[in-house]
């Protein structure tokens, strides 16, 4: 962030808070937090997605869930991420997307992690991250 907007916004009483200006008390000081961008969370990516093209489907699936899925993932091993929405195993595909009554031609994400922790898994299939959320389900 600029230094000459960090030291006028010291010195105004006037602080942005959602989108409008708001007086702050003259009494309170005034205490701006600057996020490092070392503190930002690490984002996850698909180790092996430059590999397969189902990652590269325009597509998405229908919206199975409106909240993220926490599942502890491995290295080394590689998922296969249900972008259709139809498998009764989610958010890991179990093969429904080959059923001849859903006519879908989506096919599954397959991916793998680098380290072996939590992650959150996309359940609305509207993500931008496949397979991991990024939160788009907050806006559906």
């Amino acid at each position: 962030m600029n230094v000459n907007i960090v030291n006028s916004l010291k010195n105004s009483l006037w602080c942005v808070s959602r989108n409008k200006l708001v007086d702050l008390p003259r009494t309170q000081p005034i205490q701006l937090f600057l996020r490092k961008s070392s503190d930002s969370p690490k984002v996850p990516k698909n180790v092996i997605g430059h590999i397969y093209s189902a990652s590269s489907q325009v597509e998405n699936g229908k919206v199975y869930d409106r909240k993220p899925f926490k599942i502890r993932l491995y290295p080394k091993k590689d998922y296969m991420w249900c972008l259709c929405g139809y498998s009764k195993s989610q958010p890991i595909c179990d093969g429904s997307h080959k059923w001849p009554q859903y006519k879908c031609e989506l096919k599954p994400i397959k991916f793998r992690v680098e380290e072996e922790k939590d992650y959150y898994l996309c359940n609305c299939k509207q993500t931008k991250l496949r397979p991991f959320c990024d939160g788009t389900h907050k806006g559906l």
